[in-house]
This record gives C-alpha cells, sequence and structure tokens, in this order.
C-alpha cells in the first residue's frame, strides 16, 4: 500500500465539499468490499482450506433401538492437525432441519485421528434412524462452511450392528455393512482377512462373553479364534436381545465374524423330514421357514454367516426317496440351495456353513453330500470327534480319513470340527490347552483341512492358534 504523506493530507483538506463527498463515499465503498471479500474468503476459501481432508466416516444410525447407541466418526485423513473448535454437526431429517447436534470445541486430530461422538455419552445430543431419510453436515454451520456432507439416500437400512463406512477408510464411497468398525480403519470381515478359527457358542454363554468390557470375547480374539457360531436362541426373547444386542456390537468392535447357528430339520426335539413321501415332493413350507429365519438373522441383526446345523435327516435319509426326482440328497441340497439365495438377496459376502457328518455313508443315511452341497456352501465343518464315550478315541488315521470324505470332493473350505473334551468312562472331562492344540495340528500338518470349529466354549481350555494355518 502506498504510504500517505503530510502533504497529500494538507492537499486533501483543502478539497471543496461535493468532492469531499464523493470521495468519502468512495473510501466507504471500498471499505465495505475489502470487508465483504475478506468475509467470503474466511468463510469459503481460507477456513474450508484449513478443513481439508476432515471427512465424516462412519454413522450408525439406530434411533428407536433399544440397547444400541446412535454414533458418528470424523477422521482426520491428512498429514496435519487439525483444529475442530469452529465446526459442528448438524442435521436433517424428519424433525430437524440443520439443528446442531455436536460441537468440538477445543478439539484437534492428529493425522489419521478419528473422533466418535455418541448418544452413549451424550456428545451427540439426539439420535437419527435409517429407516427414514436424513442428511448430516460437518462445517462452520448448516448451510455455509461445508466440509463434509452425507445423504442417506438409498443406501438402505442398517442391520442392527451395522454402519455406513467409507469405503477405502476415510477416502471412498459409501457402503451399507453389517457390523460397524467404531474408532477403527474402516473394514468388513470375510473369509479371506480373517483366521479360519471358530467357537461353537451357546447362548446361555452371550452374557459373561461382554461382562468386563468384553474381557472373554477379547481373549479368544487374542489367541486367534476370528468367528463364533452363536446359537438361534439368542434372538428367541426381548430379555436374550439385549444381550445379543450388546454381543454383536463387542463382536464388530473386537472384528470377530458372528455367524447365527441354526437348526434346519430339527425343531423342539424332533426331526422334521424335508420329503413328503406320499405326496412326492419337498416341504417347501419348511423351506420357505428356514429361509425367512436366515434373510432376518442377516437383514436384521448383521449376521455375517448362517451356519445350518441338522441340516440333514436323523439316520434316515435312506427311506425318503420317493422317485428319482425327489431324494433325501436332493431335498438337503435343494434347502441349502434356497438359504444361499435367500441370503444372498439381502447380504453381501454372508458365509453359508454346514455342519456335517463325518461319515463315509452320509448320503445314505443323512442325504449329505458334499459335492452337490459345494455348489452353495462356503464352508463345509465335518464333526470329526474323536473322543467317544466308554474312553474310547479314535486314531490319527482315522481322523484323517474322515477328512478327506471332504477335502477331496469339494474345492470348499473345510473347516475341522473337533472338540474341546473327551471322556472319562462316561462322564465328560475337559481337556487341557495343549491337548487340544494337539489335536489341531493334526488336521492343520496332516490334512487339507483350511480351518478349525472347537465344540465347545465352557468345556476345555482353549489353545492359541494365531499360527495354526500359517
Amino acid at each position: 500500500m502506498r504510504s500517505v504523506s503530510s502533504t497529500s493530507f494538507l492537499n486533501f483538506k483543502l478539497l471543496k465539499l461535493p468532492e469531499m463527498k464523493i470521495f468519502k463515499y468512495s473510501i466507504s465503498a471500498i471499505a465495505l468490499s475489502i470487508v465483504a471479500a475478506g468475509c467470503v474468503d474466511k468463510t469459503d476459501s481460507f477456513s474450508i482450506e484449513a478443513y481439508s481432508d476432515l471427512v465424516i466416516n462412519e454413522i450408525a444410525a439406530n434411533d428407536g433401538r433399544n440397547y444400541v447407541d446412535t454414533w458418528i466418526e470424523i477422521a482426520n485423513n491428512s498429514d496435519q492437525e487439525k483444529d475442530l473448535s469452529e465446526l459442528g454437526l448438524y442435521l436433517f431429517d424428519e424433525y430437524f432441519d440443520g439443528r446442531q447436534i455436536a460441537s468440538f470445541e477445543g478439539k484437534k486430530l492428529q493425522p489419521k485421528e478419528r473422533l466418535v461422538v455418541s448418544t452413549g455419552d451424550e456428545t451427540l445430543n439426539t439420535g437419527f434412524a435409517s429407516t427414514s431419510n436424513f442428511s448430516l453436515v460437518l462445517g462452520l454451520s448448516p448451510d455455509k462452511g461445508i466440509v463434509d456432507r452425507f445423504e442417506l439416500g438409498d443406501k438402505g437400512k442398517l442391520a442392527l450392528p451395522g454402519s455406513y463406512q467409507r469405503m477405502p477408510d476415510m477416502t471412498g464411497e459409501w457402503k451399507n455393512t453389517p457390523a460397524a468398525s467404531k474408532g477403527q480403519e474402516n473394514r468388513v470381515l470375510t473369509l479371506d482377512n480373517t483366521k479360519p478359527n471358530a467357537i461353537w457358542l451357546w447362548s446361555s454363554h452371550a452374557g459373561e462373553w461382554i461382562e468386563n468390557d468384553g474381557e472373554i470375547m477379547k481373549n479368544m480374539k487374542a489367541l486367534g479364534y476370528d468367528h463364533i457360531l452363536l446359537n438361534f436362541s439368542a434372538f428367541e426373547t426381548e430379555s436374550k436381545i439385549k444381550t445379543t444386542a450388546q454381543f454383536l456390537q463387542l463382536a464388530a468392535e473386537t472384528g470377530m465374524m458372528v455367524h447365527v447357528w441354526m437348526q434346519a430339520f430339527y425343531q423342539g426335539g424332533n426331526w422334521i423330514s424335508p420329503v413328503i413321501d406320499a405326496e412326492n415332493r419337498y416341504d417347501q413350507d419348511l423351506f420357505d421357514r428356514i429361509v425367512a429365519e436366515a434373510k432376518m438373522y442377516v437383514e436384521e441383526y448383521g449376521a455375517q454367516g448362517i451356519h445350518l446345523d441338522y441340516i440333514r435327516f436323523g439316520g434316515t435319509a435312506h427311506k425318503h426317496n420317493p422317485s428319482e426326482e425327489i431324494t433325501a440328497v436332493g431335498a438337503v441340497t435343494e434347502c441349502c440351495r434356497q438359504v444361499r439365495e435367500g441370503i444372498d438377496a439381502v447380504g453381501e459376502n454372508v458365509v453359508l456353513s454346514a455342519a456335517m457328518m463325518a461319515e463315509g455313508s452320509a448320503a445314505y443315511y443323512y442325504g449329505q453330500n458334499p459335492a452337490k452341497m459345494g455348489k452353495y456352501v462356503d464352508v463345509f465343518m465335518p464333526m470329526i470327534y474323536r473322543y467317544h464315550g466308554g474312553s474310547v478315541k479314535d486314531g490319527d488315521e482315522t481322523c484323517k480319513t474322515r477328512a478327506r470324505l471332504f477335502t477331496t470332493v469339494t474345492d470348499r473350505q473345510v473347516w475341522a470340527g473337533i472338540t474341546s473334551y473327551e471322556y472319562e468312562g462316561n462322564n465328560v472331562k475337559s481337556l487341557p490347552a495343549e491337548r487340544i492344540r494337539e489335536d489341531a495340528e493334526l488336521f492343520a500338518n496332516q490334512t487339507d483341512c483350511s480351518g478349525l470349529v472347537l465344540f465347545r466354549y465352557a468345556l476345555g481350555t482353549f489353545p492359541d492358534v494365531n499360527d495354526l494355518w500359517d
């Protein structure tokens, strides 16, 4: 800027009044222009530039659901510290038109750091639901200085432990995921990025798994067990669902995949034949019920896997072959096909597994043919239980032969199902970790099995299996 000398100032005072008015007006106009330009620059240029690479990264919209919180994750995808003090989160939905639901005064995010605001700790002052349209704005105000925005659009309703996540983390498009990654790198768990070690878990143990901030669950994860086969009874009553909701959320945060362990052809202590022999047809009503149940677990509870137990006859399959077209093997296979089709319609990458009888005559007695079922099943879990009543123990060669019944006829994964207990006479006796590990190594080192399933939690001391399949 040019300096103003005293001579110029004296000359300025000698100007005539009309010219003075014009000059004053010009100065005012220029000043206003400068101020206005400065405001625009601060809001729309300088300030926004300071917040570049700050993103809304994950959203769990759970309003209206019991036992779970609504929360939002903000992430700093830059290599610079970001001061969030001037920013707010603003909600637009059927109730609010730009209401501020979170502020960040005094908050700073380091590079790649995340910040979660939640109704649980009241850092988020209201919830919102995935069942009705909403949008979120991260900015200086609801309509100015907008740093990032989320629009629900057609992204769909969330499952109970699910969230909307940017994929890839911090940079990608929005994805409706079955399990949240709260406070962690956004990811969807699959067979490819988890260890192939699972536990059959009765629902009666779900409560203890979430006690003390999930101490047991986190310990199992640390030991290398990435998959939980949770019995369907966990979803039967409102009181159980309260526990299950917390269980599912904790499993998502811990990085464990939950498969719902269903009973296909066995209910209330009785076998149900999927073949109506007198009418030479399959029991489609039975199939419909099984498919609807499986879809419900995926849609409502974000099940990442469906595990079909009792997907067989109780030893009488050979009596249910009324024609060449309608057979026991055909019934089991057709049920698998319909479940596969049903869960694929409501979820992505949902794992379908089946508990299998590890016997050479399984097709004749149980209607299980892994070569045919393998068109639809992702993981076979043969129950290769080597310990029997009367202290009987199958030898290594017998166990390996039973594993080959599956590994030689299908390219699907085969996870050996083994027990965490033996029998002392006819009494169950828990196995120590060393013995369970020894049994597991037999299948890992001397067969083509690709995973392990332990039956069951609360019996035996589970060993570390992190390196079992290396």
